[in-house]
């Protein structure tokens, strides 16, 4: 679901970042930390870009291919292990599309907040309500990180070796 999601808030969010060039000053930033909205805008696209490139289940399965010791998940050593690859690598690209709906949204409100803060006749959401949506976005990373640690649980006991342990020395207490 977080994938689809990410699929239609990206493309969203792109043509907020448009639609907003009309309505930004010359001039966006801080005093002495400022760029023309030409600029802002492009780099705030291609942001987003790298985002959606980064967070697609495609880029995901081929990182997996070509190099993986580039991908990090629990008991990497035996999901990644020969027949086991494609099926993990598979579960890891649908569930990279919440982590890449969150760097969206975190984007959006980052543009959202500079264009705000360039219209002060407009009216201002409260300095409380970003607090609640950074909040919400650590909250929700954290969920995500648990989720993708319960994807890829330890690998099953070796049936091979004996799963008992040895017994104390003075019999049991």
């Amino acid at each position: 679901m977080q994938r689809r999601l990410f699929s239609i808030t990206w493309p969203l969010v792109a043509l907020l970042m448009l639609a907003s060039l009309a309505v930004l000053p010359e001039r966006v930033g801080d005093p002495g930390r400022e760029m023309g909205r030409d600029a802002f805008v492009a780099v705030m696209l291609a942001s987003l870009a790298l985002a959606g490139g980064l967070c697609s289940p495609g880029f995901v399965v081929w990182l997996g291919r070509a190099a993986p010791s580039q991908i990090n998940l629990p008991n990497a050593g035996y999901w990644l292990h020969g027949e086991r690859r494609e099926a993990a690598l598979a579960r890891l690209g649908e569930h990279v599309g919440g982590i890449g709906l969150m760097a969206v949204l975190m984007l959006g409100g980052a543009h959202l907040l500079m264009l705000l803060q360039s219209r002060p006749d407009w009216p201002q959401p409260p300095r409380e309500a970003w607090a609640l949506g950074a909040a919400l976005l650590a909250l929700w990373l954290a969920r995500w990180t648990w989720q993708a640690w319960r994807l890829f649980p330890a690998p099953p006991a070796d049936a091979s070796q004996n799963p008992r342990r040895p017994r104390r020395p003075g019999g049991s207490r």
